[in-house]
């Protein structure tokens, strides 16, 4: 054995080795390192890939530097006797000469002497050590790089980290790949580089493809030089007395021997501190696991998103300085803000991948970026020319990633592509496990998650998910294995075999799993869908499929959805199917969303009927009761009342076919609607109370909201019909009721059909600005969940208001084209009120003869279509146009009047004959008979007991007062007899 003596003896002053030793030697130039004995090249500690010819003549020259080695010498040493010209030497010295970095680094390491050969020009290190012993030889000062020039978003997390690492010693950052790992590691090293004396040594493991070279790697960044099979030994006793910092980066590439190494040294060298950076866990005695989050997005129910408030959240902070930093002109405003928060969140705040996105604004803009998240062309965007290879591409990325799994691994990554946001282990073993057995499936999928491929989703239990851009790679790799179409059939036959199990259809009751599994799984069923339909994919499926979600689709208000691809559904229908309950439901779930989303057009019209004759058919009285509710609905909606008490009348019939006692409350808050529609207010609280006395969760129909709706709809037409009674009061109390329960059962187009109906209550009233508010509420529910049958009803109302406020010409502008369009749509459930108010505007306007020629109309419409509600407000009106249009008409015009008052008191609308009582008052006391005004108004006034602030209670309060006052001036008033 040679001591450490023994060895320094061997070195000459110069650093050359003495040529008559025999020990296994390594030369040290700048910042390489040559075993010439193991035959390797080393860069910083990292092996290099040099051919054997570039190798043999890399060690002729180093062991003969700084001599000169003519050509003839240097060819036979490394070709022997083969025959070769100098243009191969050549090629080969360039070769030499590229791989050691020649010029590039600004460093001549191989020289041409004109005329004789070649010399190594660089000093020369040689250290020596027999058998396993080692030299240790000051070879390099620590050296960590930079800090991060920018770090959007983790501050805390340095903060965090550096306290834990000061503390627990041995920290893994872990996370997908691009997410920020080294960057952060960088900065939590610089966080505490003065703690440790600036003894931090960082180490990217990325570039070593042999695990057996990362001992070596380490000796070297140490400054040890270990002529050993196994340096672990001596790097441990180098560092068993020292304190410092090991940054290990990127250890997933040589996982094993990268948690054996931090493993040893955590527990031999007390005073190390440890931090790794890996896709995955070293699961390392000592390791303290941080999972790196992707960067904050905006979360996607935000609302009013501004510039302001995006650049708030990290993600989108990064995104939009890395746009400026790529040297595009842009300012981020309101408008851009949520398409920007999008891109962010369908990128996954993956730090990488927002760089690279945020790049190519300039050449795409940020509506071409959000389009082109939809191709795998994102992949290629390239990033910085100074990253490391694998960071120069989300492709680069993910290859690295994807290269270091098992096949079976690679199997299971490709085929969970085919999910779409959450998936959970039943489904993947369902999908995924084809020829794999399910304990290889589920151990897969745990590896998976360990090595950031598979994250765990925040929103659910158990669920996990493919960030998108991992999704759009695997998804690449399983088109190139010809195995996308057999997949994504497994896929969409999963989620109808377990849809069906629920049979929300049959019941009409929606069973809770059912509901939990669809939300869960609603980007899947969509993913689904599209593919059963499409070219390569399967009708019969995506008919099954649609029928068993069409359901869930109407019931969460996915109304839209729910018509599309229920009309796709019932085209793809063959003979076996027609006059099946599949295609009962199809025609069922289509009919309701369709009318809720564009009005009562007819196909919705046919498809209600076609519904009902296939229950008939079937005697699915369940589904009966719903069709008969659904029809009733639509001839309501049309403005039609003559059929409505038939249909309560059919519907009771099939509610008693099913025993069950929410039938009854329905039936009842039916017969309460239809008292209100033709004007039989008395009943309406009777039966309405009867509904409302029902216990809202006692029966299996309660489930399903449009059913449930029942409730609210009795407390609407309590609400309407108690401000006809003369209670104010407790008519907007039950309005405000009635929406308070809409708003907690949640489904868009109930609180859109509830605000619709109550305004014409607060603009009664007078309450303008509650009733701004509610219009406003109404037109944004309308849009933003394509209830576009809802659009015109908050045009019209806006435009009574716009009348109220003394406005006629906007009102007239909104009123008429609400009603060109309730028209269209076929709801004409308020034409009564709108055209009112819209003659009533035309006469404030001056233009008499077209109100009058207006009102003639809608009293003849409202005569035709049972419309006896409406009729004393009508007439009012009408006469009221008889006098603006000419004096003469005052006796047609008194007779209209009576005709008003006396509808009024036969339906009991007390508040009804105020008004009308108010324009008779004001055309008696114009002709001058006071007392009979007086006589007329006082009374009726008189008999109300609340709602003394509401309009017309205030108009006939001060109008009494008037004529009080004009009567006291006048005591010859001759008494009219009534």
């Amino acid at each position: 054995m040679v001591r450490r003596g023994d060895t320094q003896d061997a070195i000459s002053q110069t650093g050359a080795v003495n040529r008559g030793a025999t020990l296994p030697r390594i030369a040290a130039f700048g910042p390489f390192r040559l075993r010439t004995t193991q035959r390797v090249l080393e860069k910083d500690g990292v092996a290099l890939k040099i051919g054997s010819r570039a190798l043999d003549l890399l060690v002729t020259l180093v062991e003969r530097a700084p001599d000169v080695v003519i050509k003839r010498d240097l060819i036979s040493r490394v070709w022997g006797n083969l025959v070769i010209d100098e243009s191969s030497l050549r090629w080969h010295i360039a070769s030499l000469r590229k791989t050691l970095g020649d010029d590039e680094s600004g460093v001549r390491y191989v020289t041409n002497v004109v005329g004789r050969g070649y010399c190594f020009a660089a000093p020369v290190t040689w250290t020596a050590a027999v058998s396993r012993e080692t030299v240790v030889t000051p070879v390099s000062a620590p050296r960590l790089p930079r800090r991060p020039l920018r770090m959007v978003g983790r501050d805390g997390t340095v903060r965090d980290l550096a306290k834990r690492l000061r503390e627990q010693r041995f920290i893994s950052i872990v996370g997908a790949g691009g997410i920020g790992k080294t960057t952060v590691a960088l900065a939590v090293a610089h966080e505490v580089f003065s703690e440790f004396a600036g003894a931090v040594h960082f180490l990217d493991l990325a570039s070593i493809e042999d695990p057996q070279l990362v001992g070596a790697a380490v000796a070297s960044q140490l400054g040890l030089s270990v002529v050993s099979e196994n340096p672990l030994p001596v790097i441990l006793a180098f560092l068993r007395e020292r304190c410092m910092l090991l940054v290990f980066d990127s250890c997933e590439r040589v996982i094993e021997t990268a948690a054996t190494l931090a493993e040893n040294i955590f527990r031999d060298a007390p005073q190390v501190h440890i931090l790794a950076t890996s896709r995955e866990s070293l699961r390392a005695e000592g390791e303290r696991v941080h999972h790196l989050s992707p960067l904050e997005c905006p979360p996607r129910d935000t609302v009013s998103l501004t510039a302001t408030r995006a650049l708030g959240f990290p993600a989108v902070r990064l995104f939009v300085e890395q746009i400026s930093a790529s040297g595009a002109a842009f300012e981020l405003n309101d408008e851009e803000s949520p398409i920007i928060a999008e891109i962010c969140r369908r990128l996954d705040g993956i730090a990488l991948a927002l760089e690279l996105a945020a790049s190519r604004v300039g050449v795409y803009g940020v509506q071409g970026i959000a389009a082109l998240l939809e191709d795998e062309f994102r992949l290629s965007w390239r990033g910085r020319r100074t990253a490391l290879p694998r960071h120069q591409t989300l492709r680069a990325t993910l290859n690295w990633s994807y290269n270091l799994l098992s096949e079976t691994e690679r199997l299971t990554l490709r085929r969970l592509a085919v999910f779409v946001g959450a998936f959970s282990l039943e489904a993947t073993l369902a999908v995924v496990g084809e020829n794999l057995d399910s304990t290889e499936v589920t151990e897969t999928l745990a590896t998976l998650v360990d090595k950031s491929l598979v994250t765990l989703d925040p929103s659910a239990t158990m669920r996990y998910r493919l960030l998108d851009t991992t999704r759009a790679y695997a998804w690449q790799k399983l088109s190139e294995s010809g195995e996308h179409t057999k997949i994504a059939r497994g896929h969409a036959e999963y989620l109808t075999y377990r849809l069906e199990r629920f049979k929300a259809g049959t019941l009409l009751t929606l069973n809770p799993g059912g509901v939990e599994f669809f939300v869960e799984h609603l980007a899947n069923v969509r993913a689904a869908l599209h593919w059963s339909f499409s070219e390569h994919g399967d009708m019969a499926i995506g008919v099954r499929l649609t029928a068993a979600s069409a359901p869930l689709f109407f019931a969460l208000s996915f109304l839209t959805e729910c018509v599309a691809w229920t009309e796709r559904a019932m085209g793809g229908l063959d003979s076996a199917n027609c006059g099946t309950q599949l295609e009962l439901e199809l025609q069922t779930r289509f009919s309701l969303a369709l009318m809720f989303t564009q009005g009562n057009v007819p196909a919705a019209h046919s498809a209600i009927v076609r519904a009902l004759e296939l229950a008939e058919n079937l005697k699915d009285a369940r589904s009966q009761l719903l069709l008969f509710d659904a029809l009733y609905t639509f001839e309501a909606r049309s403005g039609d009342f003559c059929r409505l008490a038939e249909l309560g009348t059919r519907f009771e019939g099939a509610a008693k076919q099913i025993k069950d006692p929410l039938g009854d409350a329905i039936a009842h808050s039916l017969a309460a609607t239809t008292s209100c529609y033709l004007g039989q207010y008395k009943k309406v609280p009777i039966h309405a109370r009867i509904a409302l006395s029902h216990p809202a969760h006692s029966s299996r129909l309660s489930a399903v909201p449009y059913v449930y709706t029942h409730r609210i709809g009795a407390r609407i037409v309590l609400s309407r019909s108690l401000w006809m009674l003369g209670f104010p009061d407790q008519a907007i109390e039950a309005a405000g009721q009635s929406l308070n329960d809409a708003t907690d059962l949640g489904t868009p187009a109930t609180i859109a059909h509830t605000l619709a109906s109550i305004l014409f209550v607060y603009l009664r009233a007078g309450e303008w600005l509650t009733a701004e508010r509610l219009i406003a509420r109404l037109t944004d529910q309308a849009a933003k969940h394509g209830l576009s049958a809802y659009q015109p009803v908050a045009t019209g109302w806006q435009g009574c208001l716009a009348v109220l406020r003394g406005d006629p010409s906007l009102g007239i502008e909104q009123l008429r084209t609400a009603l060109a369009a309730v028209r269209e749509n076929g709801y004409e459930l308020h034409r009564g009120v709108f055209s009112g108010a819209l003659v009533e505007a035309l006469a404030k306007s001056g233009r008499t003869e077209l109100a009058q020629t207006t009102i003639c109309e809608t009293v003849t419409w409202a005569e035709g279509h049972c419309r006896s509600a409406d009729l004393p407000e009508l007439l009012r009106i009408n006469a009221e146009m008889l006098i603006a249009t000419s004096p003469a008409n005052t006796t047609r015009a008194e007779a209209c009047f009576m005709n008003s008052l006396e509808l009024a008191r036969e339906q009991s609308a007390l508040s009804l004959e105020l008004r009308t009582a108010m324009s008779i008052a004001r055309l008696w006391a114009e002709n001058g008979e006071v007392n009979e005004a007086l006589g007329l108004l006082a009374p009726i006034h008189s008999r109300f007991t609340e709602g003394f602030h509401t309009s017309d209670l205030l108009a006939a309060a001060n109008l009494l007062d008037e004529l009080r006052s004009r009567a006291e001036h006048d005591p010859h008033q001759t008494q009219r007899l009534n």
